[in-house]
């Protein structure tokens, strides 16, 4: 009786050179979705210091033009003589006196509405006293993100258009700050919140 082995089956050498191509294409495709999202983070870093730049610019316009607007519109012969800083708003929104990009909250024509800038934070006014009388006025910006809150502090410095700016709680009462003063003052963000608060004091 003669013994016959029994052919053992080996896998082709076709099937072994698919398996090590199907090895390669997983690992370009890899690649390639490890490049696709690298460019995706360039592009959006990109867009959103792109958007930081613009609202920057935005809100430097918005400050300078409710600025113009309270002095035009809103002192009198005695001065700003208004109850409370939330009246004197009221009447800028109520007047359509303020730049419309920003967020008006409540019915614009009751003088009790409320202004907020593009960070979502409120903007107030409020009358202050100059020599015994309500002959100036201060704006202030709240939730201000910490790149902005530099910016903006330092460029209105630059402008000229407030004798005092104060940062958080740091008073600057000849209105001059410098990128290393703003950059010391203006606080870190809480999350994608700004945390800054920054005051804007005219004497006139």
């Amino acid at each position: 009786m003669q013994y016959k082995p029994e052919s053992v089956s080996q896998p082709s050498r076709a099937s072994a050179v698919m398996a090590h191509h199907r090895g390669w294409a997983f690992l370009e495709q890899g690649s390639i979705a490890l490049i696709v999202l690298v460019l995706i983070g360039i592009v959006l870093g990109a867009y959103f210091g792109l958007k930081s730049n613009v609202n920057v610019g935005k809100e430097s316009s918005n400050i300078q033009s409710i600025i113009t607007s309270t002095q035009n519109l809103l002192k009198g012969s005695d001065g700003y003589t208004f109850t409370s800083g939330a009246k004197m708003m009221g009447s800028l929104i109520q007047m359509k006196a303020l730049p419309k990009t920003m967020t008006v909250r409540g019915t614009a024509s009751s003088g009790n509405a409320t202004l907020y800038n593009g960070w979502g934070g409120a903007v107030t006014l409020s009358p202050v006293t100059v020599s015994g009388f309500a002959n100036g006025f201060s704006l202030t910006y709240e939730l201000v993100p910490q790149d902005a809150c530099v910016q903006l502090s330092t460029q209105l410095s630059r402008v000229g258009i407030a004798d005092a700016i104060t940062i958080n709680s740091t008073a600057h009462t000849n209105g001059i700050v410098t990128t290393e003063e703003a950059s010391a003052q203006c606080s870190a963000d809480n999350g994608s919140t700004g945390t800054n608060k920054i005051i804007f004091t005219v004497n006139s």
